[in-house]
């Protein structure tokens, strides 16, 4: 009778495992496009994702446009960027326990008066997965 019933254990164990899907719950950021190019008279722009939830979103400029230096101490203080980070649009739909978000980032780009191309990396992060995305802006003046 034990037999029988470590025998039938087994096949009922064998089935369950056999017709169970496992899904790998990983925190994870992805962005459809590599980058975007912004034309110089700048805008707004959505900036699609794909995550488990988007905790955080900064802005690393290439160069240093973000920064005013003082000229009486050369002390370096933030200056206000060239991109601004308007709001995180949240749309999901719950399909495992970590939930998969259809988001996005609006961003506003001021026009670039200059004359040189700038550029920035707009990182998202999901519990400790970041990713980024590369944002360029040729410039105005052509010479």
């Amino acid at each position: 009778m034990a037999k029988l019933f470590r025998i039938l254990f087994a096949a009922f164990a064998t089935i369950c495992l056999s017709s169970c899907e496992r899904i790998t719950d990983k925190p994870s950021v992805t962005f459809p496009e590599s980058s975007y190019l912004i034309p110089a008279s700048g805008g707004k722009l959505i900036i699609p994702v794909r995550s488990t939830g988007i905790d955080d979103v900064r802005i690393s400029y290439s160069d240093m446009s973000n920064w005013e230096v003082d000229s009486a101490t050369g002390d370096m203080v933030p200056a206000k960027g060239w991109i601004e980070i308007i709001k995180v649009l949240n749309n999901y739909q719950t399909t495992r326990d970590l939930a998969e978000w259809s988001s996005g980032i609006m961003v506003e780009v001021e026009p670039n008066s200059g004359n040189s191309e700038r550029s920035a990396l707009v990182f998202a992060k999901s519990f400790n997965v970041e990713s980024s995305i590369k944002i360029t802006q040729p410039a105005s003046i052509v010479e």
